[in-house]
Formats: C-alpha cells, sequence, structure tokens
C-alpha cells in the first residue's frame, strides 16, 4: 500500500500518518496471528493466504492508536475501498436480567489483505461463526471496556510516579510526537495480541503479573480452563525459581478442569513444551493457549469426549 497516500494533506489531521497507523496496527496483529496459529491460517503448501479474518475490538484499537472508536469509523471505507479490508459488525446472543436471550455486537469482523492484488472479503461463514462467549465473558469482566479502563488506570498510575520523580520517563521521551504512557501502550498492545488469537481472551495486569501474585493463592484460584489460559503468558514472566511451581499449578488445574487426573504430568509437560517453544520465539504459550480454548468449547459441545489429554496432543502436533 501507499501509505503516505493515506496522510491527510489538511484539516485537523494534517501532517500526522492518517490511517496509516491503523494499517500498521492491523498488519501487526495479522502477521501475529499468523506466526502463532499458522496451522489455522497458512495454506497446506505453508504459503500465506491472501487474506485473514480477525475478531478485534475497536474500542482497544483505538486507544491503542490514541483516537476515538470515530476515527476508526471514517478510515474504515478509506480501507476498504482500497481493498486493504473488508470490515462488519460480528453479532451473538446474550442472556438478559430477566433470562431472555437477544442479539447483541460482540466486536467487528476484519478480513485483512496479505497479498497484494488481492481485496479483501468476508464470507457468510466467517459472519455466522461463533468466536466468544459474550455471557461468560462480560461474567468474568472479559470485555474492550474494562480493558480500556485498566489501560487507562495504568496511564495515570505511571504519570503520577513520574510527576512524583519530578521527570518524564526516557521511553516517554523517545516516543516521538506521542504523548501515550509507555505503560498503557505496552498493556494494549499485549492485549491487542491475545484477543487477535482468542477472541475476549484478556488478562487482568496485576492478577497476571507474577512479580505479585502468591502461588499460594493462585493455586486456590486457579479452577477453571479459562484460569489457565489466562494465566500461561506469566509462564515465561515468572521468576526462574518460580516457574516450576507455576507450571505444576497450572497443570494439576488442567487435569482437574478437564477430568482427567491422571494424565496430570502430560499437561504440565505440554506447558513446558509450550515455555521451551516460547523461548525460541515460537509462541507456543499462545499455541497451547489457543487450542486449549478451542479443546475446551469441543469439550462442551462433544458431551462423549473422553480422552482430552490425547485430542489436544494431536491438535498440538499438527499446529
Amino acid at each position: 500500500m501507499d501509505l503516505d497516500a493515506l496522510r491527510p494533506e489538511r484539516g485537523k489531521g494534517a501532517g500526522t500518518e492518517g490511517a496509516a497507523v491503523w494499517v500498521h496496527l492491523l498488519h501487526f496483529l495479522a502477521h501475529h496471528a499468523l506466526t502463532v496459529r499458522p496451522d489455522l491460517y497458512r495454506r497446506a503448501d505453508g504459503s500465506l493466504p491472501p487474506q485473514m479474518v480477525l475478531h478485534l475490538p475497536n474500542e482497544m484499537m483505538a486507544a491503542k492508536l490514541e483516537k476515538n472508536v470515530s476515527t476508526l469509523r471514517l478510515w474504515t471505507p478509506i480501507l476498504e475501498e482500497l481493498g486493504y479490508i473488508d470490515a462488519r459488525p460480528h453479532y451473538t446472543t446474550m442472556t438478559t436480567a430477566g433470562g431472555q436471550r437477544i442479539p447483541v455486537i460482540d466486536g467487528t469482523l476484519y478480513a485483512i489483505r496479505l497479498q497484494p492484488g488481492h481485496k479483501a472479503k468476508l464470507s457468510y461463514q466467517d459472519l455466522s461463526a461463533q468466536y466468544r462467549n459474550l455471557d461468560e465473558d462480560r461474567k468474568a469482566g472479559r470485555t474492550a471496556y474494562r480493558v480500556v479502563e485498566r489501560a487507562e488506570k495504568l496511564g495515570q498510575q505511571e504519570a503520577a510516579n513520574a510527576k512524583n520523580a519530578n521527570r518524564v520517563p526516557d521511553e516517554e521521551k523517545n516516543m516521538r510526537g506521542s504523548t501515550a504512557s509507555p505503560m498503557k501502550a505496552q498493556y494494549l498492545r499485549e492485549q491487542l495480541k491475545t484477543w487477535a488469537v482468542t477472541p475476549g481472551q484478556v488478562q487482568d495486569p496485576l492478577f497476571a503479573d507474577p512479580r505479585i501474585f502468591s502461588l499460594d493463592e493462585l493455586e486456590e484460584a486457579v479452577r477453571t480452563v479459562q484460569d489457565v489460559i489466562y494465566l500461561l503468558p506469566t509462564v515465561a514472566e515468572s521468576e526462574a525459581n518460580k516457574r516450576a511451581a507455576l507450571v505444576g499449578i497450572l497443570g494439576t488445574a488442567l487435569a482437574h478442569a478437564l477430568d482427567d487426573d491422571h494424565s496430570q504430568r502430560w499437561y504440565c509437560k505440554a506447558i513446558w513444551n509450550a515455555w521451551n517453544e516460547e523461548v525460541e520465539g515460537r509462541g507456543g504459550l499462545q499455541v497451547l493457549a489457543a487450542q486449549l480454548a478451542r479443546l475446551d468449547v469441543d469439550r462442551h459441545e462433544w458431551g462423549s469426549l473422553k480422552r482430552p489429554a490425547a485430542l489436544l496432543n494431536a491438535r498440538l502436533r499438527a499446529a
């Protein structure tokens, strides 16, 4: 794409990158998802597909870009006209307080072009697929609104710390033309990466910090497959002397949650393998998280599933 052509020549945005900053973010998220889930997106011969379809939250992307959601809406037809994206709201259902199921929008689907000359296009299958359980996500606070709210608090905290220290963080000095908090920007970046792989998967910045959690408290708190998914990234971030205990807690929780206690050691080994791949730069922890999310859906819809470890092992090998 000719990104310079996206720069506004007049008006409030004159002199800025304009929609090009969004193109950079969409390309980054598509590349990340492709790296983590090549089994899902790459063709049989290993080549790139002409496009990728991602379920993404506009609120989080706008916050990362320090823009309003309305700005993304203005940029959308521009990028669609160029064939770079095709964007549509994605509908699912949720339960009201009175127990009624109603249709709601749970995010936006984006077809993102990967090959020159291709015009991105969403299909009926893309639009009709289910990407998240909105009832469970809202109950657990796993929403774009909560992520943006947490990000704002992180930014305010960093600003207050800098003010108290009577200095501006070095990272912020180096960000030309940006007043965004590095802590806030990094948090939103990581949450968007996680969401791009598994829609609705977000982490509390405090609960997920390996320097804060107590292993005893964590052992009591981790009960479900989703709990394990949200904490998998902390395996890479934890202190070396805590990592083995953390892997043990997550592996045990998986075995209990999947009614598969005799495979506890195998689940621990799967997490260690994912961590080793992460160290080698292959995104192993997010691949495992994505496969666990898929398995969690399967075990609820597939009542006859008796050997979840075997199915997970087969999928990890294929991935």
